[in-house]
């Protein structure tokens, strides 16, 4: 698989059967962890900020999720204690950016299952 092009010689992947008491345990938590930090519609509003922008700064990113930069701190911190989000210095100012490729896969995913939701029920933008 591509998305694991740097994994290891002969890692093992994971399964589903991981989630279901596999030898690699924890993996529920964990998956329960990614979830759980996704669902915050403001966390939700900066990963989208994200993935669009590439990288913003606290300010940059305040703005365009319309929230205070305390907030959007403490929401940055949150997201880099999970290991959704990177940051980087720039001299005094610190720039985000999302983790790696596969969340910006699980955010497009998401907003394809509700696109394909809201489309099946007929509802309009």
């Amino acid at each position: 698989m591509t998305h694991f092009r740097d994994a290891p010689p002969g890692a093992r992947l994971l399964e589903p059967e991981d989630v279901l008491g596999g030898e690699m345990g924890s993996v529920d938590e964990r998956i329960a962890s990614l979830m759980g930090a996704m669902s915050n519609p403001t966390r939700i509003r900066a990963l989208f900020a994200l993935l669009k922008a590439g990288e913003l700064s606290v300010g940059e990113l305040a703005k365009a999720v319309s929230m205070s930069e305390s907030a959007t701190s403490h929401q940055l911190r949150l997201l880099r204690d999970l290991g959704l989000v990177t940051r980087r210095r720039e001299g005094r100012r610190a720039v985000y950016a999302l983790a790696d490729e596969h969340l910006g896969v699980l955010l497009r995913e998401s907003l394809y299952h509700v696109d394909h939701s809201r489309l099946a029920s007929g509802e309009r933008p």
